[in-house]
């Protein structure tokens, strides 16, 4: 090791701040290290205090290289690092530090000409990535209409999935998007134009930090230059890596092996966006003489969470087995709560909301996790109800997602046909229709005295404008005329015909059409279109009003996703269905696991109090639906729940798992159940 004088700085009694486990890590010579750390298991200070071993020991920072998957991240390590070797707040640290992207941007900058890439290359964003492949898709495929095309959105996700996976378009279309597979040839040439105009025009993607750089590690000259540039390199979420990341890694540390990779295989739950958890449960394979190191003492939760949490988890096989220890003193099991509807799980975490904020909790110390941002619409409107603040997370909160404003619009215009600013959010959803030709359109619309005179309104417009108005008005005349319908029916009525537009534009348009058919479920208790109208109105105000609050004391609604490295001393996991959780088209064993550690992940941010719950019903629009809990619930120990007033409907086989029985007259019991006053939801799944 090359003595540098900053280790004569730095006076840190090691073993007495740190674990035994942690210190093992921290004090670990050189040689691969696979360093598993559980949740709460303090991993930041882990690699915090590796650093500043290492510069102890006398390791110049230059010759480190903390690599890490957020800016926010990256910031927190560096502070802390100089922090502890006391370094000034001012003075800079010349470690090799930050997001995989950032330092394979600085790399490009010093080394990319060797591979054609321009020292002067401007980023593109992901806006500016959309808007470049659509003048593309215009410019190649312009003769096609709209729905015979992927939209930006899901041409950049289908590149940018092969790229980071390293597969082939045609395998990630199979994965991502397989109704668009019979049209492989068109993602193909729109793909091989995009790297024409990005290297004319010196422009690099997100995707290509990655890609380029790999290839820099695999030149024979600048690859020796990187080789010999680093002498320890630390990887922080290793979990977290794609099949691009884990090979920039292993070039950089073949060949002098100091490598040490701290992640939780049990929290790897990214695989939409192609991280691989075959790179840390190969990682003793790839580095043949790896050491691996566990970090199971928890710091977060208490001894009875991290006990389910165990249970869950060792359901996988396809693992490190590990288990998490408390350091926090007993306090009660965690709560599974069976309701008998959403409704009711709505209004039972809102009362549990309320009486933990009466025994003393801020709001922003309770969260609400969910599978999926689009399952939260019940709950929302109970906390509105309420006056209860939140913030959504993962997600818009329901009234302000865009397909859900697009399909009110209609109903506005429907309601009162000289609502302009309706007018203009429904018109441009159409090709050919800009702010003038909208504009122009509203001018002749507010002279009409009904919806029935609007077949007579023919503005002169191009012939484009012209078929996307006629479109629009067919959808409007048949709405006047099915006006005395059921509110919920309209709503489907329009999203018929919104549909294609979904498929079209959005990725996730299976999630959308779900929120549709929340908000047509939402709709049908309503006798007349103006209450409803005026209903989605608040709620709109209800967002305004919290997005004005300053001090960030809200309820924290989020997608488990979301939640990741974040903790709260109660938290609710809701909708814990078969159709919900895990998410039904994951179906592979694979795809299975990888939902029960998105379970686990959402355990292990509880502190005190856990919460789950499931609705034993669903409204939905199309009528009420029996559901039974999650399969995962069914692998749980019951011994290690406690349970609420319905826990009569469930049994427990050989005191390790949980079904339910329903006790006879249930069914017609929810068939009539109308009379509490509250508005019927529909499930998302």
């Amino acid at each position: 090791m090359i003595g540098y004088n900053m280790s004569t700085m730095i006076k840190i009694d090691f073993e007495k701040e740190l674990n035994s486990a942690q210190h093992e890590v921290v004090t670990a010579g050189d040689g691969p290290h696979l360093v598993l750390a559980g949740a709460g298991s303090g991993k930041t200070r882990t690699l915090t205090y590796r650093v500043a071993w290492l510069l102890e020991q006398g390791i110049k920072p230059e010759r480190i290289l903390l690599l890490t998957f957020t800016n926010k991240a990256a910031a927190e390590m560096m502070e802390r690092v100089k922090n502890l070797i006391g370094l000034q707040k001012d003075n800079k640290l010349s470690l090799w530090g930050g997001t995989f992207h950032s330092v394979g941007n600085r790399l490009l900058r010093i080394y990319g000409k060797h591979i054609g890439v321009e020292p002067g290359f401007a980023i593109l964003d992901q806006e500016d990535k959309k808007t470049l492949l659509k003048n593309i898709s215009k410019e190649l495929f312009g003769n096609l209409p709209d729905k015979s095309k992927p939209s930006p959105a899901i041409i950049s996700e289908v590149i940018s999935f092969a790229i980071n996976s390293g597969i082939k378009v045609e395998e990630s279309l199979d994965a991502k998007f397989p109704e668009w597979l019979p049209i492989v040839e068109f993602f193909e040439k729109v793909l091989a134009e995009y790297k024409k105009r990005k290297q004319a025009n010196s422009l690099l993607d997100f995707d290509d930090l990655l890609s380029f750089w790999k290839t820099l590690t695999e030149h024979p000259k600048i690859g020796p230059i990187l080789d010999a540039k680093w002498d320890y390199i630390l990887v922080d979420e290793y979990q977290d890596t794609n099949t691009v990341q884990a090979e920039i890694v292993y070039n950089l540390a073949e060949s002098h092996q100091n490598i040490l990779a701290v992640g939780d295989d049990a929290q790897s739950i990214y695989s939409f966006r192609a991280a691989d958890i075959r790179n840390i449960l190969d990682f003793p394979k790839k580095f043949k003489n790896a050491k691996t190191h566990k970090l199971e003492t928890n710091y977060r939760s208490t001894p009875e969470i991290l006990n389910l949490a165990n249970n869950v988890i060792s359901k996988n096989k396809k693992q490190f087995t590990k288990k998490l220890s408390a350091v926090l003193p007993s306090y009660t099991r965690p709560e599974l709560s069976a309701v008998r509807n959403n409704i009711e799980e709505a209004i039972m975490i809102t009362d549990r909301i309320q009486g933990l904020m009466a025994d003393g909790l801020r709001p922003k110390q309770i969260a609400i996790l969910f599978r999926a941002a689009h399952h939260s619409q019940s709950l929302e409107m109970e906390l509105n109800k309420r006056g209860i603040d939140y913030e959504m997370r993962g997600g818009l909160k329901f009234f302000e997602r865009a397909h859900i404003k697009d399909v009110a619009a209609w109903l506005r215009i429907l309601y009162n046909h000289k609502d302009a600013i309706s007018w203009q959010r429904v018109l441009q959803l159409y090709e050919g229709v800009g702010p003038a030709t909208a504009k122009k359109i509203i001018t002749e619309t507010s002279q009409i005295k009904t919806l029935e005179e609007l077949p007579g309104v023919k503005p002169k417009l191009s012939e484009k404008a012209t078929q996307s108005w006629n479109k629009v008005n067919e959808v409007l005349s048949s709405l006047f005329h099915q006006k005395q319908k059921n509110i919920g029916e309209l709503i489907k009525a329009v999203n018929e015909k919104y549909r294609d537009y979904l498929i079209e534009k959005f990725p996730d348009h299976y999630q959308r059409e779900d929120d549709l058919g929340q908000l047509a479920a939402f709709a049908s208790s309503y006798d007349d279109l103006g209450s409803f109208l005026t209903e989605v109105s608040l709620q709109e105000n209800f967002t305004v009003r919290q997005a004005q609050k300053q001090d960030n004391d809200v309820v924290v609604l989020s997608t488990v996703h979301q939640s990741k490295g974040l903790e709260w001393p109660a938290v609710f996991i809701m909708n814990l269905t078969t159709q919900s959780f895990p998410h039904p088209l994951a179906v592979t064993e694979h795809e299975q696991e990888e939902e029960r550690r998105l379970l686990y992940v959402a355990i292990t941010r509880a502190m005190k109090h856990l919460y789950l719950t499931y609705p034993m019903s669903v409204y939905r629009f199309d009528g009420h639906k029996s559901m039974q809990p999650s399969i995962f619930i069914s692998d749980i120990d019951g011994n290690l729940l406690n349970h609420n007033e319905l826990s009569r409907n469930i049994t427990y086989a050989s005191g390790d798992g949980v079904s339910y029985e329903s006790d006879g007259d249930f069914e017609d019991h929810e068939k009539n159940e109308r009379s509490d006053g509250f508005l019927p939801d529909v499930d998302n799944w």
